[in-house]
């Protein structure tokens, strides 16, 4: 190997270059900074998940096929399915939405699941700068559209902040899962 190829290795290779150490010995014990953020991303793979799962449980698919059908959708592309599906399905199955109100109920819960991704782009698709003296943290956004040109947005936010965005975004989760307690085809009697 040459002295190039050695020190191309020593920087880019991945592979080459694993440090076993944990997260403790690596940056010191966890900032609540980086937990909250890390729970808002875990968060929401947890709800695009149950949306999967209930798409393809509507789908009555196996698992393998039904995989197949949603694991590249976009999370919009997995609402509108979700969506499309139960405006379909809603005359022959049984949904546990808000009795006597199921239009208004799925309608807010479609709203709120768009909320959840919302949030959670506005700060993953953000910089995230913590002051570390003042323990400030500010959220900034540079965008650059034809329509608008430059455009710079910063807002001050703070740790309960973003542990709400993490709690929406799993207490949807919960909301989803629900809406699928007692699915089932409805019988003869249910539907006359």
């Amino acid at each position: 190997m040459t002295i190039l190829q050695e020190y191309i290795d020593s920087i880019f290779n991945f592979e080459k270059n694993q440090d076993p150490s944990g997260f403790e010995e690596r940056v010191g014990p966890p900032d609540e900074l980086s937990a909250v953020i890390g729970r808002i991303t875990m968060n929401f793979q947890s709800l695009e998940n149950e949306l999967k799962e209930r798409i393809i449980q509507m789908l009555e698919m196996d698992q393998t096929k039904g995989h197949i059908v949603v694991s590249e959708l976009s999370f919009k592309n997995l609402i509108n399915l979700f969506s499309s599906l139960y405006h379909n399905l809603k005359g022959e199955y049984h949904f546990n939405g808000l009795p006597n109100f199921e239009e208004e109920y799925f309608k807010e819960l479609l709203k709120a699941l768009n909320k959840c991704e919302e949030r959670r782009n506005q700060i993953l698709h953000s910089t995230i700068i913590e002051n570390w003296q003042t323990k400030e943290i500010t959220r900034k956004k540079v965008t650059s559209k034809a329509k608008h040109g430059l455009k710079v947005s910063e807002e001050t936010i703070d740790i309960p902040y973003l542990f709400n965005v993490a709690d929406y975004i799993i207490s949807m989760t919960m909301e989803v899962e629900q809406f699928f307690i007692g699915f089932k085809r409805k019988t003869n009697a249910n539907n006359g």
